[in-house]
């Protein structure tokens, strides 16, 4: 076992029984990482944003209502957002379809029709992790940023008669980003091992399903 491990041979699928270990990792885990790396540069951007502007404007509504919309989002397990999505979009509206990453009337290949249908099928799925991961990344950045601010620099910018968005944009945001693009990659780790249960709630065909199955 070890010499096969050792040549890239994962051996026979206990759950299939047919096919092995790395056909079905080459078949799933493009299907995985498409969503995972769609979602978390969309909650990433979303976030940021969301986290800069907490901290750029600390006394207004924003602050509050983002704060306690991360909170909740934080303390839900994401696969419970993901069955809320399902009952509405799915089977309510039926706007969605429940199962599979594409439609199969439709080719694959690198035609418009197929990448179109492949974001429609990935639609909920990836919602589900930008929904709860955005408030993540609004609470650091927020953090991130207020640390900034406190910097002399920043007050010695401001002396100068540097205009506000600039001190955003060239001082504070940059200087914050830094911390956060660490965390990015991290995070990436950390989704995979939840896409076991977001992919096995819509019944998508990546390798958390495969791996919950």
């Amino acid at each position: 076992y070890y010499g096969g491990l050792l040549r890239g041979n994962l051996g026979t699928s206990m759950y299939s029984r047919t096919l092995t270990v790395n056909q079905i990792i080459a078949e799933t885990l493009p299907w995985t990482l498409f969503v995972l790396s769609v979602s978390l540069i969309l909650s990433f951007f979303i976030g940021t944003r969301l986290g800069m502007l907490m901290a750029w404007k600390r006394n207004s509504v924003v602050n509050p209502v983002i704060s306690v919309y991360s909170i909740i989002t934080t303390a839900i397990p994401n696969f419970i957002f993901g069955i809320l999505l399902i009952l509405i979009f799915c089977i309510k509206l039926k706007w969605f379809p429940l199962v599979g990453a594409y439609s199969p009337e439709i080719k694959p290949g690198f035609t418009l029709e197929f990448i179109l249908d492949v974001f429609y099928h990935a639609a909920l799925p990836i919602l589900t992790y930008v929904l709860t991961s955005v408030g993540m990344w609004a609470l650091q950045m927020r953090g991130a940023a207020i640390n900034v601010l406190g910097e002399d620099y920043i007050t010695a910018a401001r002396a100068r008669g540097i205009p506000d968005n600039l001190i955003r944009k060239r001082y504070v945001k940059r200087n914050a980003m830094l911390p956060m693009i660490t965390q990015l990659a991290m995070s990436f780790g950390a989704m995979v091992g939840g896409s076991t249960l977001i992919e096995s709630t819509f019944s998508y065909p990546g390798m958390g399903a495969f791996i919950a199955q």
